[in-house]
């Protein structure tokens, strides 16, 4: 099990708070040179000496010793229908768990959990947490669209301690800012493609003196490969920016999306095999909207001190009608019934950073964040199958979280060297009352608030070669893994009494060598070691009850390499960039209180992930065309590494490993027009990357799209 970590928790503690003090002066011949710290609103600039790595200090966030990633999406080919495979191709080592509509989103990270609903990934847009509720149901049903969005940052050892509990990484999906002082612009894309593809993208973008902004419209439609396998969203976006002074700046985020999708069902694998494009649950279907407002701003506060604070709003509201069974080749199941599954998300947070440079060549930067949530769910079933609404009522629940931390860290900067230290401290309550007890348990209403204290530390430090262009880094830092709303009130289980597991815990360790030594050439190589303490797992403990209970510890490390070289490099707007991935993974279960379990690979770790490509940029950026691949080894899908099933509904052990490839191209014919156009899955593989208990998801087909974007 988890044992703590004292020196660790101590060595941090002590640095950070030193930190406070003032420093020591030193005579101007010995004194180590200061960083320049620039403040641009909109587009955070990398640090000079590394340019795909992002600034030691952004937003009041300490990137410096933590193993980042920074993607322009700029650099890159347009992008249609929100497609994942390539928003994060030159992100390495993100597993995308594929399917074909956008109901929810499935990603991991060396085989840290079950990638469904990305429940171990953080996903923020500009800072706010994207998912349904953070801690107690940390699904992901919303992604902006990627014409929206400058880049994507990614953060691997220390995110725990940059954004909030999980063991697994940071994404930060950055939009465009509308700046004051810019000139008037409009564009409208509109794109067709297979399968009943159109989606469209408009937007204004201005300024007025002080003030900047955009307006934004989105909407894609297709119907799918399979039958009930059609999707509608619609998306809106408005951003106003206040420069304030020289030295504040505010900025109101206004987000509105909703989005309708059939759900065609998974296969068991010999209908996969046989046939991928068939459905076995022609009623379901999945119903997403929701609205945030988010008020930022950041500011110089005079003697050195500067604030990012964030103030934001979410709702969120999840609908969904699932048939009781599966619809397969010459069956008919019997006692049919439609349920319709409600949840709401209503949460506001707060997230304040403060940041000050001290003594010779230091930084500190030290905040609170805060978060609360009122997540009312329900479900009532139906019997006729294609109803619109339930009127049977078989469960209630009130649902609530309350959180607040207390963090600080620092940089200590001397001629070579860096050293960061940081501490944080995490209060987390999860209430259930349930207001109607499913029928289908044999327990009490659950009335009880779960709360824990959680204390994380961290230790980064970097060296730079300056004559080679190269620095040395590396990152120890502990996390964990919340208790969810359905590990203490799940509203279909029969749980014990006393059903409260501890937090899964986590300590990372990452070291690794990155730079350019020449022109044109970037790398980033790293060896990492995760291990996984207290999973939380149900397991039977009588045959009328369950318990959520702390299962076991897992170990997941290996090697992780990025590299890109632009053999253009230097010659103004021409570029051909090559790039390639490898994560090399090596997983293993080491203790379970299912003995059977240990020593086998976790479920979704498979031993490698390769991503590669090339990418050209010509003709003063006029042209672009990519070449892109992903390739992902085969991997089991339950921690049991076994198949399951009988004959009728049997699905595999393994997932096959899987080779992709796309192609896309955009030509800007003059100021006002510009062509875009593209093939996914090029080859035509038939493959699929996420199985579950009920079945193989199969991925798209080869899918080709066009389009046509106007401007001014």
């Amino acid at each position: 099990m988890n044992k703590p970590l004292p020196s660790l928790l101590a060595v941090a503690v002590a640095t950070a708070l030193c930190s406070a003090a003032p420093g020591v002066a030193a005579d101007d011949a010995g004194k180590p040179h200061r960083l320049t710290r620039t403040e641009v609103a909109g587009e955070a600039q990398p640090d000079p000496r590394y340019p795909q790595i992002a600034k030691e200090v952004q937003d009041g966030k300490v990137l410096a010793g933590k193993k980042s990633t920074e993607v322009r999406l700029d650099e890159q080919p347009a992008i249609a229908n929100n497609e994942l495979r390539q928003t994060f191709v030159r992100v390495p080592g993100l597993l995308v768990s594929e399917q074909q509509i956008p109901s929810h989103f499935n990603v991991n990270y060396r085989g840290l959990g079950d990638p469904h609903e990305s429940e171990f990934v953080m996903f923020f847009e500009d800072g706010m947490p994207l998912a349904s509720g953070w801690f107690g149901y940390p699904t992901l049903y919303y992604l902006p669209p990627t014409e929206r969005l400058e880049r994507v940052q990614f953060v691997r050892g220390g995110s725990s301690l940059l954004y909030g509990p999980q063991p697994g990484p940071a994404v930060n999906l950055v939009p465009r800012t509308p700046l004051a002082d810019a000139d008037f612009s409009a564009r409208s894309r509109h794109i067709g493609g297979s399968d009943g593809l159109y989606a469209t993208y408009n937007e204004i973008r201005g300024s007025a003196g002080d003030f900047g902004y955009s307006v934004e419209i989105d909407h894609r439609e297709f119907d799918g490969t399979r039958v009930n396998s059609d999707s509608d969203v619609d998306g809106a976006a408005v951003a106003l920016y206040w420069r304030e002074s020289d030295s504040a700046h505010w900025r109101l985020d206004l987000n509105h999306y909703e989005s309708e999708s059939g759900e065609a069902g998974r296969l068991p694998t010999p209908l996969y095999e046989a046939d991928p494009t068939l459905t076995t649950t022609p009623y379901n279907r999945i119903w997403i909207e929701r609205q945030s407002l988010a008020l930022s701003t950041h500011r110089e506060l005079g003697d050195g001190y500067t604030l990012d604070a964030k103030l934001w709003h979410a709702q969120l509201d999840r609908d969904s009608r699932r048939v009781n069974a599966v619809f397969l080749p010459g069956q008919l199941p019997p006692n049919l019934r439609s349920n319709f599954d409600h949840q709401d998300f209503s949460s506001t947070g707060l997230d304040a950073r403060v940041s000050r440079d001290f003594g010779s060549n230091h930084t500190l930067t030290f905040g609170t964040t805060a978060y609360t949530e009122d997540s009312p769910r329900w479900q009532r079933s139906n019997t006729l199958l294609d109803a619109d609404s339930g009127n049977i009522l078989r469960y209630a629940q009130e649902r609530g979280t309350d959180y607040v931390s207390l963090f600080a860290e620092s940089i200590f900067r001397f001629e070579r060297w860096s050293l960061i230290p940081a501490l944080r401290v995490e209060s987390l309550a999860l209430d259930i009352d349930e207001t109607k007890v499913s029928g289908t348990v044999l327990r009490d209403a659950i009335d009880e608030r779960f709360h824990h204290l959680v204390p994380l530390a961290a230790l980064g430090a970097t060296y730079d070669f300056p004559d080679h262009g190269l620095q040395a880094y590396g990152n120890l830092s502990q996390g964990y893994r919340p208790m969810r709303y359905d590990d203490v009130g799940n509203p279909t289980s029969n749980l014990a009494d006393g059903n409260d597991p501890d937090p899964s815990r986590t300590l990372s360790a990452e070291i690794g060598l990155r730079g350019s030594p020449t022109d044109g050439l970037f790398f980033d190589l790293s060896l990492f070691r995760i291990d996984f303490n207290n999973k939380i797992e149900q397991i039977q403990i009588s045959p009328s009850e369950v318990e959520r209970v702390n299962s076991g510890d897992a170990t997941h490390q290996g090697v992780e390499l990025a590299a890109e070289y632009d053999f253009f490099a230097g010659r103004g707007g021409e570029h051909l960039t090559a790039f390639a991935s490898l994560s090399l993974l090596d997983a293993e279960i080491t203790e379970s209180v299912a003995p059977d379990l240990v020593g086998n690979t976790p479920a979704y770790a498979p031993d490698h992930v390769a991503k590669l490509g090339l990418i050209w940029r010509g003709f003063d950026e006029r042209v672009k065309l990519g070449l892109t691949g992903t390739f992902v080894d085969d991997q089991f899908w339950r921690d049991a590494n076994t198949a399951t099933g009988n004959v009728v509904t049997f699905v595999a052990a393994e997932i096959p490993s899987s080779q992709v490839f796309d192609l896309s191209a955009e030509w800007k014919l003059n100021a006002h027009v510009r062509l875009i156009g593209g093939v996914n899955n090029l080859t035509d593989e038939t493959y699929t990357s996420r199985v579950r208990s009920d079945g193989v998801e199969p991925a798209a087909e080869r899918h080709a799209w066009f389009g046509l974007e106007l401007g001014l």
